[in-house]
């Protein structure tokens, strides 16, 4: 029995020993300050207020631009219709008295100058003027003839027809598109 005492003690004896030299692991966890911490809340809430700071300048912008070509767009309009009133009125005159509807049509021309565009309705405004120009060109034609239309004057009169439909489609795609 002392064999087995002893061999229990000298077991019980390498355990302790073994166990001194290693400690157990310990895990270790950060565990920030209360200070820290503030800290940290502070600026993870600096962040989101810049980010919806952000979102809503930009939505801000994006509506303000919005706002600024409807502008645009309806004082094309506005003009693209008092410009098809007058070549309504300037149709119906005779070819002795359309100089008074071509100087309303020309006073019309130059106001298309001064609108207001963007790069959309830029190259709206500039079929308008084409337009304007051709239809000048016909009624100058028209005024010029001693007979019967010229089959030139019909040709410049659709032309203009045409790109005054085409400038009001652009318009359209200026709203559409954005």
């Amino acid at each position: 029995m002392k064999k087995m005492m002893s061999l229990a003690t000298a077991i019980l004896m390498a355990t302790q020993f073994g166990c001194k030299d290693a400690p157990a692991p310990k895990n270790q966890v950060n565990v920030e300050s209360a200070s820290e911490a503030a800290r940290n809340d502070d600026r993870a809430i600096a962040k989101r207020l810049a980010e919806q700071k952000s979102a809503v300048d930009e939505k801000f912008s994006r509506e303000r631009a919005r706002e600024a070509r409807q502008r645009n767009v309806d004082a094309l309009r506005a003009l693209s219709s008092r410009w098809q009133d007058g070549l309504i009125e300037a149709s119906a005159t005779p070819r002795f008295d359309i100089a008074g509807p071509m100087k309303k049509l020309q006073s019309i021309k130059a106001e298309a100058d001064t609108i207001e565009v963007d790069d959309c309705t830029g190259s709206a405004r500039t079929t308008l003027q084409s337009s304007m120009a051709a239809s000048m060109e016909a009624f100058g034609m028209f005024q010029k003839e001693t007979g019967e239309s010229g089959d030139a004057t019909t040709k410049k009169v659709q032309q203009g027809a045409d790109l005054l439909l085409a400038s009001r489609r652009q318009m359209d795609a200026c709203l559409t598109n954005y």
